[in-house]
Order: C-alpha cells, then sequence, then structure tokens
C-alpha cells in the first residue's frame, strides 16, 4: 500500500511539473517555397507554418542579434551552407493557443542565390527562451537561367548591362521573366517575373530612353500582360490587358513605349475575374 501511494505521489508531483512548463512546449513548423523553379536573380519568396498544439498563447520575439526566425540555406554539391549577408528582422509575432499562422517571407537581401542549382532551405523557431527551438522540414527549390527570348546590352551606371526577356516552363504554365546582369562579368544582378506567355503572338519587347525594359505578351486567347522592368531587374509595372481591336502591338513616340489595340482590363463589379493575375505567384 505505501508503495501504491509513492508511485501516486511521483505521477502527481510529475504532472504538477508538467502542467507548470511555459505553454510554448510544442510547436509544429513547415516550409514550403512559393514555387519550385526560379529564374537565376529572382528572389525567392518561401512560406512558413506554424502551428501552436498548446493551451496558451505562444510569443515570438526577437532580442538584439539573435532574430526568432534563422534561416538555413544549402546549395546541392557545395560543402558548407550560405552565409547569410545581412542579419534579417522579423516583426514579434504571437500565436494563439490551437491555431496556426502562415506567413510569407523573401530570402534576400539575407541569401544572394548568385549561382544555377538545387537549393533546399530549412527554418528554425528560436522560443524566448533562448534556447528551445523548433526546426521545420527542408523545402527543396531550384534555380536556373531558363531559355533567351531576347536582349539588349545598355551602358548604365558606368557599367555595361544586358536586359535580356528569359523564358521558363513552370508546371503547366510557360512564363517569362526579366533579367539584368553584368556583361563584363556575367553576374546577374537582378530578376523578375513579366507575365504568363501564350505562343500565340510572339513578344513585343523594347526599351524607352531610361533603358527600361517593355514587354507585351500574350497571356490566354483574350488577355495580354504588360510589363516593364528596371535596369536593376526590379519590376515596375504590370498590367493585365484586353484587346480591343487592330493590331496588338508596342510602338514607340514621342511620350515614350504605348500599348496599341490593347486596353487596360477592369473586372466589372459583380462579377468573377475572368483572368487571374498572375503576380499571384504561379
Amino acid at each position: 500500500m505505501n508503495r501504491l501511494r509513492t508511485i501516486h505521489a511521483i505521477l502527481f508531483a510529475l504532472l504538477s511539473f508538467l502542467a507548470a512548463v511555459p505553454a510554448f512546449g510544442q510547436l509544429d513548423v513547415r516550409l514550403q517555397p512559393v514555387r519550385h523553379d526560379y529564374i537565376l536573380g529572382e528572389n525567392v519568396g518561401v512560406r512558413i507554418m506554424v502551428t501552436n498544439h498548446t493551451d496558451t498563447p505562444v510569443a515570438l520575439v526577437s532580442t538584439p542579434g539573435r532574430p526568432w526566425l534563422f534561416l538555413n540555406v544549402e546549395r546541392q554539391g557545395d560543402i558548407t551552407a550560405l552565409a547569410p549577408s545581412a542579419t534579417p528582422r522579423y516583426p514579434n509575432l504571437t500565436i494563439p493557443p490551437g491555431s496556426r499562422k502562415n506567413f510569407e517571407i523573401q530570402l534576400e537581401p539575407s541569401f544572394k542565390l548568385r549561382r544555377e542549382g538545387m537549393y533546399s532551405v530549412r527554418a528554425t523557431l528560436r522560443l524566448p527562451d533562448m534556447h528551445t527551438t523548433y526546426t521545420s522540414n527542408s523545402a527543396v527549390f531550384n534555380v536556373n537561367s531558363g531559355g533567351e527570348v531576347q536582349s539588349f546590352r545598355v551602358q548604365v551606371r558606368g557599367q555595361r548591362l544586358v536586359l535580356s526577356v528569359r523564358f521558363m516552363r513552370v508546371k503547366d504554365k510557360d512564363l517569362l521573366f526579366g533579367q539584368v546582369s553584368n556583361a563584363d562579368t556575367r553576374m546577374v544582378l537582378g530578376a523578375c517575373f513579366l507575365g504568363e506567355y501564350l505562343n500565340f503572338m510572339k513578344p513585343r519587347v523594347m526599351l524607352d530612353s531610361a533603358q527600361n525594359l517593355h514587354l507585351l505578351c500574350q497571356s490566354s486567347p483574350k488577355f495580354f500582360t504588360y510589363s516593364v522592368m528596371n535596369t536593376y531587374g526590379q519590376r515596375r509595372e504590370y498590367k493585365i490587358m484586353r484587346q480591343v481591336g487592330g493590331p496588338v502591338d508596342l510602338v514607340s513616340t514621342g511620350k515614350g513605349i504605348r500599348c496599341l489595340g490593347v486596353t487596360p482590363y477592369v473586372k466589372p463589379k459583380g462579377e468573377k475575374a475572368q483572368y487571374h493575375s498572375a503576380t499571384e505567384r504561379p
């Protein structure tokens, strides 16, 4: 009998201890890339899903020099992981009990992915006690140069640059990207998504007086995409267009580059969109 009471006392003490442990004991961290294929120079996005399986809120708080979220990025074939070039700043996050928070982050400027290849990324969460950590699965994505559609050599900011439109198939979609590289070192300086591409009409590509690259391409039987990329590889303009009659083309005028035969598409009120913007990330 005394032995049984001793066992009960030990169990009661253990349960009391577990109940007193801070309730951020069980987190599930999941990671996935926004896309599995990226053009070289494009900023890679990843989605992080954190589930709180406890019955109390979990606060994720950064301290100076120690963010609550740490990313580990590796390139297949490399011996060591990529060293971050900057310390990211993540806003503090509170996850209610029994709920999940989803958010998306970009790997740049913390990581510069300047070589083609297969990459993997893992996320590690550090709790406020600075000792307890949770690590996610390993998410894999591919970075490559795609195929060249058209390119231009320009002189900007004392550098010789190559501005190009590149093609890559992602899942079941044909996509066009803009890319800027140094003509002498061949280092890619930046890249961006420009539009979905339907091979009914050859893409129209032109440079304006500021060396911005303008693209007009057909994205579906009824819709076209008009995009503008600057000399840093950043997309400055993006519009879904619909045909209004006559030939569809890009032309240079005294006021800059104009689109012919199309007009910006505006969804009618009360109707579902006939075309989903590719900026929703294919």
